[in-house]
């Protein structure tokens, strides 16, 4: 049986106080919930299991040997410019900027594109500490003013908010949830009510905000969310349109979307356009010079900005003046990172089959050149597969480092449940197939050790959110498999889900007797196990664990987090004499931060350099300098 690396001393867990008299009946299945006080984030019994957790992982943090060396060199690599694509409204172009290791991007403005930049809004004047940052910008059409959304320590209160101006520039469109009854003041960080009963209000310039109009609501459906949005004409969301025939986008009989014409004077009869793709997802088309169509976001613009990242590109955005005979890409900015030598890594893609056999799962391998696949390397393994988000290539300076000087290997893992290959893909993820996620990730796993990438106490599993509950599931199904498991604002208790925030699309709803079965079958709160009893013969405990939230997370509430962080320290370690569970299990509370958007550059670099510090400790990785 595993034991903690390079620490020699037994952990002294904080006793969390257990109320067995909290019992729920769902569908006649009596189920526990002793740690439910841990909901209530503003009881001085919760902030005072918060305060002995944070003391004792930082006890156990302050141990891991890389880990100021990785802040250090994490540092140097973010310390350089970084800019957002451009974008053009009333011939302005507007766009953010970080000189390297600004707290947050500054939005600048300018009158063309070989013009000054001026600062247009700078969130690092709104607060000292910059934890205030730009959530949703969006300039009217002429150019003269813009309206904007604000995140205060990462939190989500205004959340699920568009922004969308008339063409006449004197007003615009917003969603919003219905403000605190009777003047209430609620801490937005630490909001744990659901949301409930999103409204499209419309707002004239110049008038009181008490004044807006209520443009759309749906009380039947309290659930709903709700945006809103102007076309060029101000009335159909259509691709194009010539007199009464119109081009739709669509995913009717077509998974992947597909684009046809429907005369609306005949308006059962389609004529298809552009047919589905086998393997790709039409995610946007627009149309452009009156006989052209362009598969993507912009439309009826002379220049386009493209912009392109991978795992060895920190980032390019390339212009395209769509005007000349022969368009040409050229590059009109690109992101230089001092010390990175991307010809010393390489990348590749394998296909990895699944549980049911019958699948085969993505997976990038990213690694120094020439490495030799005799399971010696530490492996960090992410995931998310849900929501039909598409986890694409990407640079990152934190896992860069990683596999320059811990000699790591970085790989992604494509699981069903995202939108890779569009909704089927989504849907053999989601629901009463959310299983599969599982299987793939772990069908991942074994192919690494397989192959030689690596070994199971050299295999350190990661997710956010709903990749959170990815490896919240995955330790509880094959504790043995890995040797180290990071889960971000991890969605842990599946049952109270509901009431809190959304989700349950995606997962279902445990009020249904259906839902119910499949959703405690996988629960990461309801099914923490001691590995040692489950198989005698092959004695085993889980891997080392970091659960990480955030006390002002109001899309996953940190409840998840310090509940199931409860429930593995009392089932694993506090409930039992001389443990066999020597691995640490610990949690990471961020003060003044959310579910991830917006956090300060210093906030993602502490929190790097703590996570992949505790990784490299774990796994028993060397520094190499």
């Amino acid at each position: 049986m595993g034991s903690l690396t390079g620490i020699d001393e037994s952990l002294q867990y904080p006793v969390a106080r257990r109320d067995e008299s909290i019992v729920d009946d769902y569908h006649g299945f009596k189920i526990p919930d002793p740690y439910r006080w841990l909901e209530d984030p503003d009881a001085e019994e919760v902030k005072d299991f918060v305060q002995k957790q944070a003391e004792l992982t930082d006890s156990v943090l302050n141990k891991c040997d890389v880990r100021d060396r990785l802040r250090e060199k994490i540092t140097k690599l973010f310390d350089s410019p970084q800019y957002d694509t451009p974008f053009e409204q009333g011939n302005k172009y507007v766009y953010f900027h970080n000189t390297g290791l600004q707290p947050q991007s500054v939005l600048y403005v300018q009158d063309s594109l070989d013009a000054e930049a001026k600062v247009l809004l700078d969130p690092n004047t709104l607060s000292e500490d910059g934890t205030v940052a730009i959530t949703t910008v969006s300039v009217s059409e002429d150019a003269k003013y813009l309206a904007y959304a604000l995140s205060n320590s990462g939190s989500d209160w205004a959340k699920f908010t568009s922004i969308t101006w008339t063409h006449d520039s004197k007003g615009f469109f917003y969603s919003r949830y219905p403000a605190p009854k009777d003047g209430k003041e609620v801490d937005a960080g630490i909001e744990t009510d659901s949301n409930l009963y999103h409204e499209l209000y419309y707002h004239f310039l110049g008038t009181e905000q008490s004044e807006d109009i209520l443009c759309w609501k749906d009380p039947e459906h309290p659930k709903y969310t709700f945006s809103g949005h102007v076309t060029e004409d101000g009335q159909y969301e259509v691709v194009a349109n010539d007199d009464s025939v119109f081009t739709f986008r669509t995913s009717k009989d077509a998974p992947k979307y597909k684009i046809v014409r429907v005369d609306l004077r005949e308006p059962n009869n389609w004529s298809e356009v552009v047919p589905e793709a086998e393997r790709d997802v039409l995610e946007s088309a627009s149309a452009a010079n009156f006989n052209q169509m362009i598969l993507s976001y912009l439309s009826d613009v002379n220049v386009v900005f493209i912009s392109f990242t991978s795992f060895l590109t920190p980032g390019i955005i390339y212009q395209c003046n769509l005007k000349t005979e022969t368009p040409e890409m050229k590059i009109f900015r690109e992101t230089s990172v001092p010390g990175f030598d991307r010809s010393e890594f390489h990348v590749h893609q394998v296909f990895v089959p699944s549980k049911d056999g019958s699948t085969k799962i993505p997976m990038f391998i990213v690694a120094k050149k020439n490495i030799k696949l005799d399971g010696s390397h530490p492996c960090l393994l992410y995931g998310y597969g849900g929501f039909n988000a598409s986890i694409t290539p990407s640079f990152s300076v934190s896992r860069t480092v990683l596999m320059r000087h811990l000699g790591a290997v970085f790989c992604i893992a494509n699981i069903r449940g995202g939108g890779e290959y569009g909704e089927e893909w989504h849907k053999d993820g989601a629901l009463a197939k959310k299983q599969n996620c599982f299987d793939d990730f772990i069908s991942a796993s074994e192919y690494l050790i397989s192959a030689g990438y690596t070994q199971s106490r050299k295999l350190c599993i990661e997710g956010e959110s709903n990749g959170g509950l990815l490896i919240g599931a995955c330790i509880n199904q094959r504790p043995d498999l890995f040797g180290c498991a990071l889960a971000h604002v991890g969605v842990m208790d599946m049952l109270r889900l509901h009431k809190f925030t959304i989700g349950f699309s995606e997962y279902g709803c445990p009020e249904k007797k259906e839902e119910f079965d499949w959703l405690i079958k996988y629960s990461p709160l309801h099914n923490v196990r001691r590995p040692w009893e489950q198989d005698p013969d092959k004695p085993s405990q889980y891997p080392s664990t970091l659960l990480l939230t955030a006390d002002h997370d109001d899309r996953v509430v940190p409840l998840h987090s310090l509940k199931l962080l409860a429930t593995m320290q009392y089932v694993l370690c506090t409930s039992l004499e001389n443990s066999p569970q020597t691995n640490p299990i610990l949690g990471r509370i961020e003060c003044k931060a959310g579910h991830g958007a917006g956090r300060p550059t210093q906030k993602m670099i502490d929190e790097a350099a703590d996570c992949y510090g505790f990784m490299a400790k774990m796994l028993g990785a060397s520094w190499i300098e």
